[in-house]
């Protein structure tokens, strides 16, 4: 009698011996399926994902920007080369916050050490709200190539390490991305410049007024924001942190920004408020919707952050 006939005729050793077979196709079917992703991953050249690993592990630019989706949109690299003498990076990125921009900073901090940051903050950034941890999903490709990342993304939850014993994991919500990203609309959608993309509507509704609320502040949140700006200064690095225009009128300020700003003059950093400026609110032309400026208004917003560079 073989062997496979006696462990057929035990229950048990057979249970064993198939429960054995299905993990070991798993384990092969998430290592092949896993690493067939990451290789398509990394070898973006456009998009979100592309200009974080660029940021993260190959920009050498003098100046770079971090921030959500008003850094990507409101800030034109070009027109800080020419007027500080220096190279500059966009690295704004949609829908990442003061957790992501942590884990990039740290990440880039190991590699060389930037002359000047631009850090932009929003209204409500330091909401204490869990959907914030969530968005560190978008690091997990990077999460075993850089330890920065990983101190950071262990925050999203105490499981995370252990899900990323999955070569599948860290792309299970990139599938539809990594698709599309070799069609022409795709590329047509993220043509950038330098990181930076401008926007093109101009926006033609009326000026809104809202009195902004009380909220719980994320007491982790605002110790990344105090790390941040003394690991900049322990580097070397001049970090001025920005709250970039809008098409807002407030009737009171945020408490985000607020707090921000008592930090940032605690520990003698630049910080520029530009909520309910009068030029920005009586231009609505120079906007692409309330939230972020149209190209004319950037390379204006450029220009007047550059003038304040050279005057300081």
């Amino acid at each position: 009698m073989t062997l496979m006939n006696k462990i057929k005729q035990n229950a048990f050793l057979y249970f064993v011996f198939k429960l054995i077979r299905f993990l070991i196709i798993v384990i092969i079917l998430d290592w092949s399926i896993g690493h067939t992703l990451k290789y398509f991953y990394f070898n973006l050249q456009l998009g979100r994902q592309y200009r974080s690993f660029y940021t993260i592990e190959e920009t050498k630019a003098d100046i770079l920007i971090l921030g959500p989706s008003q850094a990507y949109n409101n800030y034109v690299p070009d027109i800080f080369e020419t007027r500080l003498k220096q190279t500059c990076y966009n690295s704004g990125t949609n829908g990442q916050f003061i957790l992501y921009e942590y884990a990039v900073l740290k990440a880039v901090l190991n590699r060389y050490t930037p002359k000047l940051i631009f850090l932009n903050i929003i209204p409500n950034e330091f909401f204490a709200e869990k959907d914030t941890y969530d968005r560190l999903s978008f690091l997990l490709p990077l999460y075993k190539r850089d330890t920065a990342v990983q101190s950071v993304v262990d925050l999203k939850g105490p499981y995370e390490k252990f899900k990323l014993w999955s070569s599948i994991y860290p792309f299970n919500s990139l599938l539809g991305l990594l698709a599309a990203s070799n069609t022409d609309s795709y590329k047509r959608g993220y043509a950038v410049e330098k990181g930076y993309q401008a926007e093109t509507d101009i926006w033609d509704k009326p000026l809104k007024t809202t009195s902004p609320v009380p909220y719980p502040l994320d007491t982790i949140k605002i110790n990344i924001f105090k790390s941040f700006i003394d690991d900049c200064q322990h580097a070397g690095t001049k970090l001025v942190v920005i709250c970039s225009p809008s098409f807002i009128n407030f009737k009171s300020r945020d408490l985000t920004i607020l707090t921000a700003e008592k930090i940032a003059k605690e520990k003698d950093v630049l910080f520029l408020d530009f909520t309910n400026d009068t030029f920005f609110l009586n231009r609505p032309y120079l906007f692409n919707d309330p939230y972020h400026l149209n190209r004319k208004g950037s390379q204006e917003f450029t220009n007047l952050l550059a003038d304040k560079i050279i005057g300081n």
